[in-house]
């Protein structure tokens, strides 16, 4: 499509959604609420299925007698899988490096327990949206940026597991390879999904050799989806528990860096204010204290708008609904017809069970933009955690076009909606089917939670230096990449930083996003490793951004450009 058409596309959008505006209050409030604070994370949330054995430094330095440090070098804002990666790549790579001085400091706050945000309340699987999107992506950024896109989120399926590995994790973080499944319940949908299947399989043929179509009756019955389900594609994809993996690894970088690395969680942020031209810091103003820092890292994702009120509209919040449920008797257990037959079998796992092994994206209607997701935790884990063992819980979200109206611009994960989360409470009755199961089997929910997702007005996340524009603050001096600074760190010159916006694909988004935020803070974002190089160190690779696609930098450019109603219009 022209850059015309497009530009009529967006004009004609705009012009409806205004009208929309005036006969519809639901979608008006939505447009206001998303120009507002998001305000700070909400002190009594619901409590998440992943977090319900708490890590031992969920309430790390939560108590208000223990001091903030009066300077860091860098402040981190938000504790979840973003701010981990960016801690975990400045403090990995500095050990690694000479470094004149005194140890760097960086500081990790957050308003409530360690990694209570997003990152513990996903849906722990690390499944791209690949041919889905591609076509469009293509139509706006061009064939070669598409498919670098495309190769970024791929990435984070190695990149998550090998992670985990390095940080003897796997066994904790449930972290594993699984069949990913997409599954269709209209017939048009599917048609039209085999057909953005085909074009991406043309244009990324090694991306996608994985990509097997599944339609025939007895194809579906083998994986026991239910009548309902007109057809799946099956391709390879990844899930972990989310909060253990952060978790693990924050706990590693305190034991690790106990001279350049601290958490204080109970300890929100609530104010920034500009360079002191005494020394070039910012301040960041909390309930228990201030702390001077150069650098200013925004990692809250939904709640980034709260301090940078230049980004209301931009990112905003949006509330979404997690389930864990026990699943029904039979299910998981592969048909005998197919366990005999080798030629049949899962390529990735044996014939008796896809118990953890399997995960679904469910498209329930007519439109490629409404699904659910499901994972399952395994049936047991490694003999090196110190966590219970599983029980094969489905982890169920979704629902999200059940009350958009109200969900959008929400930052309120205190409860769920009502109408979503009935609607995830029987939505797997639809989707499965256990031959000789008797009718009334079903799942058994045993847990429902919230959580709150930053969506992107131009649906693409925003990663880098915050231009003064954006901030509304100052930058200080320009000249300060190793002066200023107490500890001579030899860091990029003082400023501001964000990584967030990933509009509920943060496990395809995050991970390598504050890497690569890192390494623009470190100064060093210019030649490059390929992303998810598993044959690498994270100590002994030279790090740049050559993977890392442009369009996710932020601009003062693309801020202009990016405007809500855009994102409306895809709904």
């Amino acid at each position: 499509m022209s850059s015309f058409l497009l530009a009529l596309k967006a004009l004609l959008r705009h012009i409806l959604l205004r009208l929309l505006r005036a006969v519809y209050p639901p979608l008006n409030d939505v447009c206001i609420r998303v120009q507002k604070s998001p305000g700070l994370p909400v002190p009594n949330p619901t409590s998440s299925y992943w977090l319900q054995t708490p890590s031992p430094i969920a309430k790390h330095n939560a108590d208000p007698s223990v001091p903030l440090p009066e300077y860091a070098d860098i402040v981190i804002i938000g504790s979840g899988i973003t701010g981990t990666s960016f801690a975990r790549t400045i403090l990995d790579y500095k050990s690694g490096h000479d470094v004149l001085g005194a140890p760097l400091k960086i500081v990790m706050l957050d308003a409530r327990d360690t990694c209570s945000g997003a990152t513990g309340r996903n849906g722990g699987h690390v499944t791209p949206v690949l041919y889905q999107e591609y076509s469009d992506i293509k139509a706006v950024h061009g064939k070669d940026m598409a498919q670098k896109i495309i190769r970024f989120r791929l990435a984070h399926i190695s990149q998550t597991l090998q992670v985990a590995k390095e940080e003897n994790l796997l066994d904790d973080s449930q972290g594993r390879e699984v069949e990913a499944f997409d599954v269709f319940f209209d017939k048009g949908l599917f048609r039209k999904a085999k057909l953005l299947l085909k074009e991406f399989q043309a244009d990324l043929p090694d991306e996608s050799t994985d990509y097997k179509i599944c339609e025939t009756r007895e194809e579906l019955d083998k994986l026991q989806l239910s009548k309902s389900i007109v057809g799946c594609f099956s391709t390879r994809a990844g899930a972990i528990h989310p909060y253990r993996l952060v978790t693990g690894i924050l706990a590693r970088l305190l034991t690790s860096y106990p001279d350049s690395f601290d958490i204080y969680s109970h300890t929100p942020c609530t104010q920034i204010t500009s360079p002191d031209d005494s020394d070039n810091c910012y301040t960041a103003l909390t309930p228990r204290g201030k702390i001077r820092a150069h650098h200013i890292v925004h990692a809250s994702n939904g709640w980034v708008s709260h301090l940078l009120p230049g980004m209301r509209g931009i990112i905003f919040p949006s509330r979404g609904c997690m389930t864990a449920q026990i699943p029904r008797k039979g299910l998981g257990s592969i048909p005998p017809e197919l366990s005999n037959n080798a030629q049949s079998k899962p390529a990735l796992y044996d014939a008796s069970s896809w118990t953890g092994n399997r995960s679904f994206v469910i498209y329930p209607k007519s439109n490629v933009g409404t699904y659910d997701y499901l994972t399952q935790q395994t049936s047991s884990t490694g003999p090196h955690t110190m966590y219970p063992q599983p029980r094969g819980e489905l982890m169920l979200g979704g629902g999200f076009t059940q009350s958009l109206a109200t969900e959008v611009g929400t930052a309120d994960d205190s409860e769920c909606n009502a109408r979503v989360s009935g609607y995830l409470s029987t939505a797997l009755r639809r989707v499965f089917s256990v031959s000789g199961g008797a009718d009334e089997d079903k799942e058994d929910v045993v847990a429902t939670w919230s959580g709150v997702l930053g969506l992107s007005a131009d649906e693409m996340p925003w990663v880098g230096r915050i231009p003064e524009k954006i901030t509304g603050r100052s930058l200080g001096r320009k000249d300060t990449k190793s002066e200023g600074s107490p500890n001579g760190q030899g860091l990029a010159s003082s400023g501001e930083w964000i990584a967030a916006g990933y509009s509920g694909e943060g496990m395809v988004h995050a991970w390598l996003s504050g890497k690569a935020l890192g390494w623009m803070v470190l100064g060093l974002d210019l030649d490059s490793p390929v992303a998810g190089d598993e044959t690498r160190s994270r100590r002994d690779s030279k790090p740049g951004l050559e993977w890392f696609p442009e369009v996710f930098r932020i601009t003062e450019e693309r801020w202009k450009r990016a405007e809500f109603e855009d994102l409306m219009g895809t709904f």
